[in-house]
């Protein structure tokens, strides 16, 4: 079976590294590895965010001023989290939003860690791209399978497809504000 390549095993055509750095889409595995691995960037970067403006609002003495650092990083998160549905879909603009919104937010204070962050969501905006342009070359062609077992399956794979649709207009929304009130903040 498995030199007939009749398995059913996955069939992604590049490393994770190469993946994650400078990936290529040659088949619908690509699209969807691309897809997931794009959204946990997206949502691990949003839960980094997050913790960092809790742990930030945690030490301002006052409570206005905690209330509204923990608003933006609920909404920072939100961001992240969407933006990581977007990717899983295939959107392009979504991911280059995300992009943008990051590499502004870190021009306050660059260090190696945000440009190696940076360089990777510029490869999801990359890979994101592709995988909105990829074609089957077959009207019939075999396609990975969403599942529905784990709570990982569902949140990456039932979710995105779901609540993109809701949640895009909402997105670009908050997004578009986010960008605005980082710029005009400097």
């Amino acid at each position: 079976m498995q030199t007939l390549n009749l398995s059913g095993s996955e069939k992604k055509s590049d490393g994770r590294l190469k993946s994650l750095l400078w990936p290529s889409v040659e088949n619908a595995w690509d699209v969807d590895y691309l897809g997931q691995q794009g959204f946990w960037i997206c949502l691990i970067i949003g839960v980094l965010n997050l913790a960092l403006m809790a742990i930030t609002a945690s030490f301002v003495p006052n409570s206005a001023s905690r209330i509204v650092l923990l608003a933006l990083g609920t909404a920072i998160f939100f961001v992240y989290l969407v933006g990581g549905m977007g990717v899983r879909e295939s959107k392009w603009p979504a991911a280059a939003m995300i992009f943008t919104i990051y590499v502004i937010g870190q021009l306050r204070a660059p260090s190696i860690l945000s440009f190696i962050i940076g360089a990777v969501l510029l490869s999801n905006v990359r890979a994101t791209f592709m995988a909105s342009r990829w074609k089957p070359f077959a009207e019939g062609e075999d396609r990975p399978m969403r599942f529905i077992e784990t709570f990982r399956d569902k949140l990456v794979d039932q979710v995105p497809p779901k609540a993109w649709p809701i949640l895009k207009i909402p997105f670009y929304i908050a997004a578009s504000l986010i960008l605005f009130f980082s710029l005009t903040a400097r």
